[in-house]
């Protein structure tokens, strides 16, 4: 089983003090492979540098990417990922839409903690 993660799981894999940071270990400790669209993989790091000091960012990088079972995700087509955002009308950020589209592309299923993400991936499942 692929799965798209999403900034909420990665994030609290390394913020100690998040509510899901046990499940995030569990989650990210899987062995099934894990795919980072680009977008996340940024958004996520900038917030734990921001939140945690710049070096704190660097290992978590450093951390994921050093991870057998995950990879960086290829690009998704932009007007999809576009029109995934504007038809969720503020539901979604525009990072959560590169998750949803990334889960529609790859057949995956979303590595999230945000329910609205998890509905509309499920809602777009052939």
């Amino acid at each position: 089983m692929t799965r798209v993660a999403d900034t909420s799981a990665l994030y609290a894999m390394f913020s100690e003090g998040d509510r899901f940071h046990a499940r995030a270990k569990d989650d990210l400790g899987d062995p099934d492979l894990i795919v980072i669209p680009t977008e996340v993989l940024v958004e996520t790091i900038d917030l734990l540098a921001y939140r945690f000091g710049s070096e704190a960012g660097r290992k978590a990088l450093d951390s994921l990417l050093g991870l057998p079972h995950v990879r960086v995700a290829d690009r998704v087509e932009l007007p999809a990922v576009r029109r995934i955002y504007e038809a969720a009308r503020g539901r979604l950020s525009l990072a959560d839409a590169f998750v949803v589209q990334t889960c529609v592309a790859l057949g995956a299923d979303p590595l999230a903690y945000d329910g609205d993400i998890l509905a509309e991936c499920k809602r777009r499942r052939p």
